[in-house]
Formats: C-alpha cells, sequence, structure tokens
C-alpha cells in the first residue's frame, strides 16, 4: 500500500483529531445511547464523509478508498463506535450519488456529507440475514409510485436516522421484477420503530422497522427497478474492509496500551513486559492485526483501481474482526482484575468489536464468497442469485 501525501495527510489529520477529541470520551459515549451530533458535524469537516460523495464533496483529487479506510481506523483508534457511524455515511453517500434521481441528490447528499442528518441502511430482516436475496418486504408499483409493506430488522442509527435506503422486493402489475433499493423518509406515513438493545453500539443504536402502506414517488427509487440488490452488494465490497478496520484500530489501541501497562506493572520482582508469557502473546496478536490489516488495504486499493477485490473484501471481514476480538480478549486478560472491571475500557471494547463478526455477512458467509470468487460455484452450497 503506498501512502501518497494525500493519504498521508488524511491520515494524520484525523490521528489529530480523534486523540484530542474522541479517545477520552470513548467509554462514556459507549454507555450512552445519545447520538453526538456535535462530533459528527465535527468530523464532516474533516472532509472525510465526502471521500466517496462525488468531486463537488471529495477534498482529493479522486475517489480514494484507502484514504477512507485510514480515515476510519484512526477514528476506531480512539472510538469503536464514532468510526462506525462514519461507515453507513461513505456507503448512503455511494448509493445516493451514483443512483438517485438529480433531485433526491441535490436534497440529501450535502446534507449527508456535512453530518447535518443521517441516513440508514434497513436491508436484514427477521427471517432473512445473510439470505439477502429471498427478502419479504415487498414494494408494488402503482402509477405515481410505490407501496411498501414489511419489516426490517437490525437496522442500524433507526434511530436517528431522517432516511433509510430500504430494500424490497418490487413487484409490478403481478409480476416479481426483483429487488430494488428505495430511499424512504422515515416521516412518511405507515412507518413505526422499536428499539433492539444490544450490549454495544450504543450510540448507534438499533432498531426494528415496520412498514405498513407506506407510499413513495417513484423519484425515489435508487437505480433500476429490480437490480438493487446488486448494487447493494457491490458496496459491500468496501464497507467489509473498512469494518474490519474498526476492529484492527480498537484492537491496536487496546494492545498499545497493554504495553505500556506491563511495562509498569511488576510480579516477582520484575515488570511484567519482561515474562514471555506476556510478550509473546503481544508479538503474536500485533502479527495476526498487521496480516489483517494489510488484507483490507489490498482490498480497498484494488476498489480505487477498479480491480477485482471481491474475495480480499470477504477475507479482510472474516479474519480482521476474529484477529481483533481475539486481541481485545488478550489485554483484558492480561490487566488481569482490572481488565474485567467496568473502569477500563477493555470489557466495553471486547463487545463493540465482536459486533463486526456479524454485520455485512457473518464468518461463515464470508467464506463461501472467498473460495466462490476463487474457485467457482460449485464450491457454493445454494444456487448463486
Amino acid at each position: 500500500m503506498h501512502l501518497d501525501s494525500e493519504r498521508t495527510e488524511i491520515r494524520d489529520a484525523v490521528r489529530d483529531f480523534a486523540a484530542k477529541r474522541l479517545a477520552s470520551g470513548y467509554l462514556t459515549r459507549a454507555k450512552s445511547s445519545t447520538f453526538p451530533w456535535g462530533l459528527h458535524r465535527e468530523i464532516a469537516e474533516l472532509g472525510i464523509y465526502g471521500l466517496l460523495a462525488g468531486a463537488d464533496h471529495n477534498p482529493l483529487e479522486r475517489e480514494d478508498f484507502v484514504a477512507a479506510g485510514l480515515a476510519v481506523e484512526e477514528l476506531a483508534y480512539a472510538d469503536f463506535n464514532v468510526a462506525n457511524i462514519a461507515i453507513p455515511v461513505m456507503l448512503m453517500s455511494t448509493l445516493i450519488r451514483q443512483h438517485a434521481d438529480p433531485a433526491l441528490v441535490a436534497e440529501w447528499l450535502p446534507r449527508l456529507v456535512s453530518g447535518d442528518t443521517f441516513v440508514g441502511f434497513a436491508l436484514t430482516e427477521p427471517e432473512t440475514g445473510s439470505d439477502a436475496a429471498n427478502i419479504r418486504t415487498v414494494a408494488r408499483a402503482t402509477g405515481d409510485g410505490y407501496v411498501l409493506d414489511g419489516e426490517k430488522t437490525s437496522v442500524t442509527m433507526l434511530g436517528n436516522a431522517e432516511a433509510l435506503v430500504v430494500v424490497a422486493r418490487t413487484v409490478r402489475d403481478g409480476t416479481d421484477v426483483g429487488v430494488s433499493a428505495f430511499l424512504v423518509p422515515l416521516d412518511t406515513p405507515g412507518i413505526a420503530r422499536s428499539v433492539v438493545p444490544d450490549t454495544g453500539w450504543g450510540i448507534l443504536g438499533r432498531g426494528v422497522l415496520h412498514l405498513d402502506q407506506v407510499r413513495i414517488p417513484a423519484r425515489n427509487l435508487l437505480g433500476t427497478e429490480g437490480r438493487g440488490f446488486s448494487r447493494v452488494l457491490n458496496g459491500f465490497d468496501f464497507t467489509r474492509p473498512l469494518l474490519a478496520l474498526t476492529g484492527i484500530g480498537t484492537a491496536q489501541a487496546a494492545i498499545d496500551e497493554t504495553a505500556e501497562y506491563v511495562r509498569n506493572r511488576t510480579a516477582f520482582g520484575a515488570p511484567l513486559a519482561k515474562f514471555e508469557g506476556v510478550s509473546f502473546p503481544l508479538a503474536e496478536h500485533l502479527t495476526h492485526l498487521e496480516a489483517a490489516r494489510l488484507i483490507c488495504y489490498s482490498a480497498l486499493e484494488g476498489r480505487t483501481l477498479g480491480l477485482p477485490h471481491t474475495a480480499e473484501a470477504a477475507m479482510s471481514k472474516w479474519y480482521g474482526p476474529l484477529v481483533a476480538s481475539a486481541a481485545v480478549k488478550e489485554c483484558l486478560l492480561l490487566h488481569g482484575n482490572y481488565g474485567y472491571s467496568q473502569e477500563l475500557p477493555f470489557e466495553q471494547r471486547l463487545r463493540d468489536v465482536m459486533s463486526v463478526e456479524i454485520a455485512d455477512g457473518t464468518a461463515q458467509i464470508q467464506k463461501i464468497i472467498i473460495v466462490r470468487e476463487k474457485y467457482g460455484k460449485d464450491f457454493v452450497p445454494y444456487n448463486k442469485k
């Protein structure tokens, strides 16, 4: 991975901001359910929400997914949850910019990248998680738009979003024409929301969305009718390494803090750092994290250059959260009873980081994608849609 001056500038600016504005408040925010709109707008002022939002909003001369990864990892080093606020902004800005009606782009994109609004994503359903091609939410075409009915669960930021991109099976004249994506304002009649209590991700918040005869105009269709699923899957190829980097950045912070702790903590007349039972696990986790980090940036570099990267994205999403969770757990244990206390951030980090082992597809799904991409559909346990 090559870090040119622009990438280095983005990384250093976010690192400085995160150290000064985020790190000390991570644990307090993590135990809260209040969305930090002020910090959200401050991060927007750094320009990183515009990195994938097109020339009018991008502080760089080109779309650079590696720069987005560097920004997300630096945010996560200070605050895992704040870093995960950034990723939906990047995904939604891409989907809206590339596929929305020009009037919708003008209405939503500037406010999205400035941090003045939030657009969430509604894909998962109670009976349909990773098998997202078989969603049951229906959008019936009418003369002037669509009527949506169904239920979505695990909708991140549902309580604070102003609109959602909703993925629904589309029916026109009684015929199923495939899966489409729609921009749905949450003040539309027929929408109800309920909260899902989580063990982490507190400031993001997840919820259940109920759609009952929700009418939206035709212009709220994103892209071509019946092609929404492929658009969404394409976005996962960059959100997966970004998600993995939130775990990696958080785990790196835990290791760095643990190294300082064992340097100063003594046992049997010597600092803990002198004992191989302490130093060797740190060396192992550092190595695993660096390997995972390189896979993430390989996928993001491939995305930037327009090269195939679906397999690498799946590798990063499986391996990154796996090694990040293991590293944070090790750091908790190396702090002994202090690490298990809620006064230190390790137990919270562990609960937070484990979430990215689930989001955007479980480890099992990632492994299916990896072998499918490398060896073909003979290795897929279902009919590829």
